[in-house]
């Protein structure tokens, strides 16, 4: 009996030992799993202002410091770096002379790992700051690496079917739009948004909600109209600009909607669609559109807001683009009326007045009066003067300046100024864009065209035979711009005292030669009965 006892105790210490091995083993891999993803990570974002106190092993994030303004949150070197997709040189656990691996540096407290219990919502708060902070700044690849997180951090405290995963899909999609000017990804979210808000069902608890679902569902279609716009899908976008337009209306009427909301959303309506108006050519329905944005910019914030000289400038283009019906003077009023906003709110020489009183020189010149051209050449040479002493005459906005008076002095024949000017930037063009770039070969092409309306046919032959290279370099033998040089040259060669002077390339002309076909087209078909005569 005793020995059969001592032989139960022997198996039984045997399983316990054989058991507490197996679990030591597992143990040592798990660990050894955890060290090696760990030692491969590039990176982590290090929350250092965290407002609760840090537990032994997990630091839980406070919930104060997200209730703060945009203006407080400021992003950190390392979170920039790692934003950036780089590794900054202090978190490295090596050196790289060592030969080891680099190994990610955590905070400890007594010796454990820090691990980061920050609530999800929280973080989302973060998040949506951030992104917004960045869009402000124009920061793109930051802003829309934020706005990517949002919409992860969304679906995971709100679920795949709530309004608030559409709402970040469609502040993504907007910032592909505003920001990288993508309009296929824009729709393509906005599409996303669309599917969460048709197949959801979305209940509001109060009005204040119910006013939110409506702006998500206005953004939503207001987006995939501009997409569609960009993309050329003129129906499609003018039915989503529709839609939006309905819905802004069904909000209005909500007694948490204030006037002032309404009347951005409706500028923001009108733009849109004076726009896509002035793409299909209806010149009429977008001067319409372009009457109410303007109207309400300035009822809403003011008559001076620096929002006014975009849409003018873009309702000046409008006005100039119908052809023999267009209304320069109209044109002339708003690009002077953006002038004299830029005047206001900008210093003298900033990048604004230089754009506006250039749009205003090419305005006057665009009218073909006489003293039309004298304003233009007023305006144009004080661009020029304020951009010189601004910026410097190697400026390219400099020499943008130049390249507008060179053209206004060819339209009025004012030859030896205008190639003076054209000579004199053909250096600097080369230094800023390029030997081969295309504003050397259109400085070359108004070289050119001075030379033939002096007489001079071999000197113009020279000069684009020069642009002529450059254009097949830089935008390829098949681009409008290169055929349309060749066809000048060959014009040019056409003339018998320059066709001994001068000769195309042998593979231009072989290139001109009909291609060779030793198959001889026949008049009855191969093969069959011969007809019986």
């Amino acid at each position: 009996m005793l020995r059969q006892n001592l032989v139960t105790l022997s198996i039984a210490l045997y399983k316990t030992n054989f058991y507490m091995c197996v679990m030591a083993d597992r143990l040592n891999t798990t660990l050894f799993l955890v060290e090696l993803v760990m030692s491969e990570e590039e990176g982590v974002e290090d929350l250092e202002a965290s407002a609760s106190p840090t537990l032994p092993v997990v630091s839980i994030g406070g919930s104060g410091e997200n209730d703060e303004d945009d203006s407080d949150i400021t992003l950190s070197e390392d979170e920039e770096d790692m934003e950036n997709g780089h590794i900054s040189e202090h978190r490295q656990a090596s050196s790289p002379d060592d030969g080891a691996s680099p190994r990610r540096q955590y905070k400890t407290v007594n010796g454990k790992k820090h691990i980061d219990m920050t609530p999800p919502d929280q973080l989302l708060s973060t998040a949506q700051k951030r992104a917004r902070k960045l869009s402000v700044l124009r920061k793109a690849d930051r802003a829309i690496y934020e706005y990517i997180r949002c919409t992860a951090l969304t679906r995971i405290v709100y679920g795949s079917y709530h309004w608030k995963l559409a709402e970040s899909h469609v502040d993504l999609g907007e910032a592909y739009l505003d920001l990288k000017g993508y309009a296929s990804q824009a729709e393509y979210h906005a599409e996303t948004a669309k599917s969460i808000m048709l197949h959801g069902a979305h209940v509001s608890g109060s009005v204040e909600e119910k006013a939110e679902i409506y702006s998500v569902l206005i953004r939503m279609y207001y987006t995939l109209g501009r997409a569609c716009t960009v993309m050329k899908k003129y129906s499609e976008g003018e039915q989503y600009l529709n839609k939006a337009d309905r819905i802004a209306q069904e909000r209005s009427h909500l007694d948490c909607v204030t006037n002032k909301e309404c009347d951005k959303t409706d500028i923001q309506l009108f733009l849109a669609m004076a726009r896509l108006y002035g793409r299909q050519k209806k010149h009429a329905l977008s001067s319409e559109k372009y009457d109410k944005s303007i109207s309400l910019i300035e009822k809403v914030y003011g008559p001076d807001s620096m929002r006014l000289i975009a849409v003018l400038h873009d309702y000046g283009r409008l006005e100039q683009s119908n052809g023999r019906y267009s209304n320069h003077e109209k044109a002339i009023g708003l690009f002077q009326q953006a002038h004299d906003i830029a005047t206001v709110n900008y210093k003298q020489g900033s990048k604004e007045t230089v754009d506006t009183a250039l749009a205003l020189a090419q305005a006057y010149a665009n009218t073909g009066r006489e003293e039309a051209e004298g304003s233009a050449e007023s305006y144009l040479n004080e661009c020029l003067a304020v951009c010189t002493t601004v910026h410097g005459p190697h400026h390219p906005r400099s020499l943008v300046v130049q390249d507008e008076l060179a053209r206004l002095l060819i339209r009025t024949n004012r030859h030896e100024e205008a190639m003076a000017i054209l000579k004199s930037s053909v250096s600097p063009k080369c230094q800023v864009f390029g030997d081969y770039s295309e504003q050397v070969s259109d400085t070359y092409k108004l070289m050119g065209s001075v030379h033939l309306a002096q007489g001079s046919t071999e000197k113009a032959l020279h000069c684009y035979k020069k642009c002529y290279t450059i254009e097949k370099l830089v935008l390829g033998n098949k681009h409008r711009k290169t055929k349309d040089t060749l066809r000048t040259m060959e014009l040019l060669l056409s003339s018998p005292s320059m066709a001994n002077k001068f000769a195309i390339h042998k593979e231009d002309e072989l290139l001109k030669r009909p291609r060779f076909n030793s198959i001889v087209n026949r008049t009855t078909a191969i093969g069959g009965f011969k007809p019986q005569v």
